[in-house]
């Protein structure tokens, strides 16, 4: 089946007309497709924290060497989700962590809190109140206490004063 799809696509790319037109918007497919998988990757890295955040493609693109929208449909949706993607942006671990702490509450029951903020770097007890210490090097250090029932009873943020 792949010899005989492949044997019918060289006889109608065989004329120099077809070829001509072929190659061009096929390269024209490549170097969209390509761009594509270059900013994709640039987001990855982003969203798992390998690289700071790059300027948007459009400004870091040479000017010299514009890219020509594809004339295809299927080719110029992934592009328009593209120009969507910084929108959704990239967030640091920083404000994700501020985040996750702002969605402790009152009365939380323990399991929420791992599941929230994983495990806490110290257990204590002080004055009689079960504590959960966080510690995050370059952020600094939070905690939650708990009732004797195992729910939050108060917290204190790495990023300031409790509720």
């Amino acid at each position: 089946m792949r010899i005989a799809l492949a044997l019918m696509i060289s006889f109608v790319l065989a004329s120099p007309a077809a070829q001509a037109a072929g190659d061009a918007r096929l390269e024209q497919q490549v170097k969209a497709l390509s761009e594509q998988v270059h900013q994709l990757q640039q987001r990855l890295d982003r969203l798992e924290g390998r690289t700071p955040p790059a300027v948007p493609a459009a400004a870091s693109a040479p000017a010299a060497a514009p890219v020509a929208a594809p004339a295809t449909a299927s080719v110029a949706a992934p592009k328009a989700a593209q120009l969507a993607a910084p929108a959704t942006g990239y967030v640091s671990p920083e404000a994700a962590l501020r985040g996750t702490w702002t969605r402790i509450k009152p009365d939380m029951a323990e399991a929420e809190v791992v599941a929230l903020l994983g495990a806490p770097s110290k257990k204590f007890t002080l004055d009689g109140r079960r504590g959960w210490y966080y510690y995050y090097p370059g952020t600094g250090a939070g905690s939650v206490f708990f009732t004797d029932e195992g729910r939050v009873s108060s917290r204190q943020s790495p990023f300031g004063m409790g509720w």
